[in-house]
């Protein structure tokens, strides 16, 4: 007992509770999510504990009972299945579930996005509606196990999400008929750790008095997020104290992404060979209506495996054993109908050789950067511990503690990497699979107990980094390094009067930077101008108040001190320590493209219209290198053409031959330049029979290219088909004239740049070369930087409070 209460906040002696208390935790996750309860009993001489709640969740087969719920929505013969039901109807190829139409999974990590499921019917066209049905289904669940209502629930979002994301939560909340304020949403990562500290009935990692550097490593179904702590405990007793160093989240970053590399490296390519049907037999379309059924066999298989690889390394076993001996199989007999013909899949296997190749990417220390198909994303999550143990400032090396959270980081790979990675560290895990799993759920209803009972979180958040306004006087603190949460005490705003004016305006306006630096290093954290319109004296007061809360936003309003409060300047600054950077944003501007084709849809808009945002989305496909998405956008696009595009067969062309298949790629090339009297078609197929070594046929096509246009790049490839073939001669003409044809380099679209630099190492001309690496340096560099206008005055009286 005494454990348990000894840090716990404070306002809970004295004050007297006299009837039992009830509260949820509620971890709604992207992949499964879990409720928690606790009962607190006045004068129980036991401690509080938090369990999960076994939840009954109806299939097609009969009820399922489980503690995890998968954050699946189905909608299927008039009846709503949540959980077990839905996820198994994913698998069910024969009932005919469509995704976002009437069968719902992974919406989490569309919170915020301002993205609509249209085929869908009223109440599940957004994540919020779709996390609401997944809230309600959990509420519900605690209220049949239990009818007395809760005195308090605390719902879990990640530590990255930010204010949108966390509105699109409490939506969700609201939609499910629960009244939460921001104050009852929890950071994932607080939540694991306050479940390791009390549930599990560890010690504190650290003394009363000391600080330690502690990460939590969260790889789930569908996220991995990594956030670092610096940890610290008061002398005499009180809640731990936490700053918040860093968060790193890498969106789709999950298990659901080994179980998508096993379904497309493994489960298609032998649902192929059973099938006797060839490498591109199916189209983008067909891969997509098969995915879903084989998710569930391959996170069995990945699930299965796991299991027996961390048995025999228990076992010292598995490192001298033959890794391709070692396999999972899955006796079932999957069934995929795609239109008129039904493909099977009979009992797939996983073997422990294939595991570990597709872990590999996964696992790299160093390729950090994401890779990703229209099907699927590989990532490693050393990138996320790396990107936030820099943006932490931190080694792996002065880590002291690494929590090891979600259902993927039971992997027995993705523990032994995490644990090298940190040399000094203690990895921190739970006992069993399914408390791994469940632990933010219990985290979350150990807050809602410390809430219930106190007011106050169980752990207290800090600034850990002084935030500070600069003036032309030096920096002047407003929030300092340690202060509590939300700062000032009970969210109200603090005011810094000592700020004026720094020049006379008697026309126009005066452009002043609000400049809000952190840290020592006085990292930039927000610099924007604000226009104060005439008249306005030099040393006129002005006024900043701010405030900074426990969710990590900082609020700035900035105005004239004297007379009516007109042209203020507001912003708002997110996580503004920890830096969260959104690693999606060409995801973004998909999902915005994608409502915007919708809105032209719905509204009947004229076909060109339809066909330029369709190429437009194509291309966005293309540049994220997902071909096949963007082969199927722009097949939809010729149909509304009704008739040949050159531009269109064009671009087809291109992204087929990124996929290797050559065949359709000269089709489409071949079908461009009938369309058109442009040159581009045959000087691309050119490019690509080069580039598979098919000299003479290059040769052809360039040369019905430069019938059609001189332009200089065409010139340069024919030179080098003609260094190619031996015809120094005719090298030579062709480069010389490929260099006169080219215009000023300033003048130069990329393209054109790209292949001027190109001739000028052909021609060996360092002149030519320093030219064109020197514009493209210059078109690099883009616009120039910022650091314009003035810094506001620190009047004297208040110059003191400045730092240098």
């Amino acid at each position: 007992m005494q454990n348990f209460w000894r840090y716990f906040p404070e306002p809970l002696k004295g004050r007297v509770i006299k009837k039992p208390v009830r509260v949820l935790g509620i971890d709604l996750g992207t992949t499964n999510s879990a409720v928690a309860e606790i009962v607190w009993e006045p004068g129980s001489s036991l401690p509080p504990a938090a369990r999960c709640l076994e939840v009954d969740q109806e299939t097609l087969e009969g009820r399922h009972t489980h503690p995890l719920v998968p954050s699946v929505v189905a909608i299927y013969g008039d009846k709503l299945f949540v959980g077990e039901g839905a996820k198994r109807l994913r698998a069910a190829a024969e009932k005919g579930l469509e995704q976002n139409r009437n069968l719902f999974y992974e919406c989490k990590n569309e919170m915020g996005v301002r993205r609509t499921y249209h085929r869908a019917p009223e109440g599940f066209r957004s994540a919020a509606e779709i996390g609401g049905k997944v809230l309600r289904f959990l509420y519900e669940a605690a209220l049949a196990d239990d009818p007395t209502l809760p005195d308090r629930v605390v719902v879990t979002v990640p530590a990255s999400f930010q204010l949108a994301q966390r509105r699109d939560t409490l939506e969700a909340a609201r939609l499910a008929g629960l009244t939460l304020t921001e104050g009852d949403l929890l950071d994932e990562p607080l939540a694991a750790f306050m479940d390791y500290l009390l549930s599990g009935g560890h010690e504190p990692p650290l003394a009363p008095g000391e600080a330690k550097n502690l990460v939590v490593f969260d790889f789930g179904g569908g996220t991995c997020d990594v956030a670092v702590f610096r940890l610290s405990l008061p002398l005499e007793g009180g809640s731990p104290r936490v700053a918040f160093l860093s968060v790193s989240r890498y969106y789709r970053l999950g298990g659901g992404d080994i179980d998508r590399a096993i379904v497309y490296e493994v489960l298609l390519p032998e649902l192929l060979k059973q099938n006797d049907l060839g490498a591109f037999a199916l189209s983008f379309a067909e891969k997509r209506r098969l995915e879903p059924v084989l998710l569930g066999a391959a996170e069995n298989l990945k699930i299965g495996l796991s299991v027996e690889i961390a048995r025999l390394k228990a076992f010292s076993k598995y490192a001298a054993a033959d890794k391709s001996s070692i396999l999972q199989k899955d006796p079932c007999v999957h069934s995929c109908k795609l239109g008129k013909r039904t493909l099977v899949l009979r009992n797939p296997q996983l073997t422990a050789q294939q595991f570990e190749a597709l872990l590999a990417p996964f696992l790299d220390r160093d390729l950090l950067y994401a890779r990703e198909t229209e099907y699927r994303l590989t990532c490693s999550v050393f990138a996320p511990l790396q990107d936030a143990l820099e943006r932490a400032g931190l080694d792996p090396e002065e880590v002291d503690f690494c929590l090891m959270v979600g259902g993927s980081s039971l992997i027995p790979q993705v523990i032994e990497a995490v644990a090298e990675f940190f040399p000094a560290g203690k990895v921190l895990t739970h006992p069993d699979r399914e408390s791994w799993q469940t632990t933010v759920a219990r985290g979350a209803a150990y807050q809602a107990l410390a809430l219930a009972l106190t007011g106050r979180g169980f752990i207290q958040p800090v600034c850990h980094d002084d935030i500070k306004i600069r003036t032309t006087s030096g920096l002047r603190v407003l929030v300092p390094r340690g202060a509590e949460l939300p700062y000032p005490s009970g969210g109200a705003y603090a005011e810094c009067s000592g700020l004026a004016v720094p020049a006379a305006v008697s026309s126009g306006s005066l452009d002043l930077r609000v400049e809000i630096v952190a840290g020592e290093e006085d990292r930039v954290l927000l610099s924007e101008i604000w226009d104060i319109y005439a008249p306005a004296e030099k040393g006129e007061p002005l006024c900043l108040k701010y405030r900074y809360d426990t969710n990590q936003i900082l609020e700035l309003e900035l105005f004239r001190a004297g007379g009516e409060r007109q042209g203020v300047f507001h912003a708002r600054l997110e996580k503004p320590l920890t830096n969260v950077v959104n690693p999606d944003a060409k995801r973004l501007r998909i999902y915005e493209m994608e409502e915007e084709l919708k809105d032209l849809t719905v509204k009947k808009a004229a076909d060109h219209l339809l066909v330029d945002k369709l190429v437009e989305l194509a291309e966005a496909y293309a540049d994220l290198k997902q071909y096949e998405k963007a082969i199927n956008l722009l097949k939809a696009a010729l149909q509304k053409k009704r008739g040949p595009d050159a531009a269109i067969l064009n671009k087809l062309g291109i992204y087929c031959g990124e996929l290797g298949d050559f065949e359709r790629q000269e089709k489409f090339y071949r079908e461009a330049a009938a369309a058109t009297t442009w040159g581009g078609p045959w000087f691309n197929l050119a490019l690509a029979q080069k580039g598979r070594g098919q000299i003479a046929a290059a040769v052809e096509s360039v040369e019905k290219a430069l019938a059609r246009e001189r332009e200089a790049p065409y010139l340069v490839l024919r030179a080098q088909l003609a260094e190619a073939e031996g015809k120094t001669g005719d090298y030579e003409r062709y480069l010389e004239e490929a260099l006169r044809a080219f215009g000023p380099v300033t003048r130069l679209t990329e393209w054109e740049l790209g292949w001027f630099l190109t001739a000028a190492r052909l021609a060996g001309d360092d002149g030519k070369i320093k030219e064109a690496q020197a514009e493209m340096k210059r078109r690099r560099r883009g616009l120039a930087p910022g650091g314009t206008g003035y810094l506001p005055d620190l009047r004297p009286e208040t110059a003191g409070g400045a730092t240098e």
